[in-house]
């Protein structure tokens, strides 16, 4: 059938989902599940049938299909064993975003799941941040299926799983993928699936059809949970009597002083959300450009070159009305966006890198909580960041007296750390991932482009910081720390290495670091370095100490060298991690002030010590 506002392919009740001769290929699935990365941030491959990870093809072969099926089944048991229930009275919600091998997918999964007897609201293509506030806005829901791959390259695809408004997390994502692992090995239980999935089809066949006419009605449904739902993130309030002063706040001083946007969508599943009319609403003048879904043209990442194109639409824009100040692009899911403004000083379109768009974003949040609180934040105030977000983080927070805690990469991880600290007695508005930008804002347990764009409308047009007129982007910037950071997007952020095994790497590179730090003793107090502290994050735990003692098995987790001055206070930190999504290693440096030539010099003994410890196989990655 075809989605009749987008004229795609939604699923034909009529197919037969497996031939009817089919078994299953035990021997291509426990190959496909070689390259299947089962992560608390999401589960992906490639999956489109071809193999090209930039493929545009809707189709998955068969092997694709009985993992879809697998996955499906594997979540059903997961929610029946968590509502002690045997079978039937579930209800889930289920979207994709814009990729193409999306609706192939989410038929096997809709199939597996009718199968089980759930009920099922597909919104076909939303955002991934829609799908969570809507998932979250009704007891009624059991939990959510996200088909994405994120900001990987077209080809790939996989899945988000979540109860609530948020996914699940690390504890609970495991006990999931165990029981997917032990599914798909076990061959007679895959062919048992397949010849339920098949023999169900006859009676499946009339559900799909009213599910495929549910679509825009539950699309609808979602857009309004959604538009409540940032309408709390962004003023901090649950009531909306309360949320009115702060919105009609933001509404008069944008018709005071005009404000013009840029949207890049890159034909992502924001170009079927609540943007442009929510934006519109606050008498913001928007341009939208590749904004049909899947009218995909740059790179899904949105950083590096993947923004040049809202730059280039950016400075059209200014030229023709110059209250258009500021433009964003979302990655394909729609729950990362980073931030292309006009720089005054400069006279051009500058794209902000991912640490500063969420460096900005912090201090504006900050800013607006002392302007709601009088002119302070609470007394117990923090922020839950990931182990590669800036130090500058930590110098933001303590103009306001706040404190920053840091969990390991992953978004599960930071939100996690969140709620551990909200049983502590903190308060926690401010979360997210300073490595790729993504901002989160409580109650939200999702990176979210829309909170990003608030956090600086409220910079900009309320009066957040007293006795100070109206400031442009450029000021703004110019007046936080200054720090230099290795952008996640750099070849030299992103290493190939052979070493498999993250813990013979990790203990190798410490023999190393601590050979280097003796030869290197006098180089390094040029740059004011005297004193380290090696951080090992694992989830939401952060253990200091150098050893295997301080992880544990397999010790995938971040390991950070912490640079500091005579005093003990930190200056620069060097950062590794093996990527939970991608078949990457990722490292960072991090270094206080403007000085190039500390950076460069930290950048490349940090390189060579991985290096070393590798065997000398390692290599700068250009994906």
């Amino acid at each position: 059938m075809i989605h009749p506002e987008t004229g795609f392919y939604l699923y034909d009740p009529a197919a037969l989902p497996f031939p009817l001769a089919y078994t299953g290929n035990a021997d291509a699935r426990a190959k496909a599940m070689e390259s299947f990365i089962l992560s608390a941030s999401g589960w992906r491959r490639i999956f489109a049938a071809d193999g090209d990870g930039e493929s545009r093809g809707e189709d998955i072969g068969l092997t694709g299909r009985e993992l879809a099926a697998a996955m499906a089944h594997s979540f059903a048991d997961f929610l029946f064993q968590r509502t002690a229930r045997s079978s039937g009275g579930l209800s889930l919600v289920l979207g994709i975003d814009s990729r193409f091998t999306g609706p192939a997918i989410a038929e096997i999964m809709i199939r597996v799941f009718l199968l089980r007897g759930i009920d099922i609201r597909y919104l076909f293509i939303t955002p991934a941040p829609e799908i969570m506030a809507f998932a979250g806005s009704s007891p009624d829901i059991d939990g959510f299926v996200y088909i994405s791959a994120s900001h990987n390259p077209l080809g790939h695809n996989g899945v988000k799983f979540g109860t609530g408004g948020g996914v699940l997390d690390g504890g609970e994502a495991k006990i999931l993928a165990d029981g997917f692992r032990s599914l798909v090995a076990d061959g007679g239980r895959m062919e048992a699936l397949i010849r339920e999935i098949n023999a169900a089809r006859a009676e499946t066949r009339e559900k799909l059809q009213r599910l495929a006419g549910g679509v825009s009605r539950w699309k609808k449904v979602a857009e309004a949970a959604y538009s409540a739902f940032i309408c709390r993130v962004i003023t901090g309030e649950d009531d909306e009597e309360k949320q009115a002063p702060v919105l009609d706040a933001l509404r008069s001083g944008i018709r005071s002083r005009p404000c013009g946007l840029v949207i890049d969508f890159n034909g992502s599943a924001r170009s079927l959300g609540i943007d442009r009319a929510f934006l519109e609403s606050f008498g913001i003048c928007l341009t939208a450009i590749n904004s049909g879904p899947r009218e995909i043209v740059h790179r899904i990442e949105p950083e590096g070159e993947a923004l040049e194109e809202c730059g280039a639409a950016l400075t059209r824009e200014h030229g023709r009305n110059p209250a258009c100040v500021f433009g964003y692009v979302p990655d394909n899911d729609g729950d990362r966006g980073n931030i292309v403004f006009w720089d005054d000083q400069r006279a051009a379109a500058r794209i902000l890198e991912a640490q500063e768009v969420f460096a900005l974003a912090c201090y504006a949040e900050l800013a607006f909580l002392a302007w709601k609180g009088g002119g302070q934040v609470a007394a117990k105030t923090a922020l839950a960041v990931n182990d590669a977000t800036s130090l500058r983080i930590e110098c933001i927070a303590r103009a306001y007296k706040a404190r920053v805690f840091r969990a390991e990469v992953g978004e599960a991880n930071v939100v996690a750390l969140a709620g551990k600290l909200r049983k502590e007695g903190w308060a926690v508005r401010v979360l997210g991932e300073g490595s790729n930008g993504g901002l989160i804002i409580h109650p939200s347990a999702v990176r979210d482009p829309l909170s990003t764009v608030f956090a600086l409308l409220k910079l900009l047009y309320l009066p957040l910081v007293p006795g100070q007129g109206p400031r442009g982007l450029s000021e703004i910037l110019d007046s936080l720390p200054k720090f230099l950071t290795l952008s996640a997007s750099a070849p030299r952020a992103r290493l190939t290495i052979k070493t498999q095994d993250h813990g013979l790497l990790k203990k190798r590179y410490e023999a190393v670091f601590l050979r280097e730090w003796e030869r290197r003793e006098k180089d390094l107090a040029g740059f004011g370095i005297a004193a380290w502290e090696e951080l090992n994050h694992e989830g939401i735990i952060a253990r200091s100490g150098m050893g295997e003692s301080f992880r544990t098995k397999p010790e995938r987790g971040g390991l950070t060298m912490l640079l500091k001055d005579a005093r003990g206070q930190p200056k620069a930190f060097l950062w590794m991690r093996g990527s939970g999504t991608e078949a990457l290693f990722r490292i960072s440096v991090d270094v206080e002030g403007g000085n190039a030539a500390m950076f460069d010099y930290l950048l490349s003994w940090h390189t060579a010590m991985i290096f070393e410890a590798d065997g000398k196989t390692c290599t700068a990655s250009a994906q």
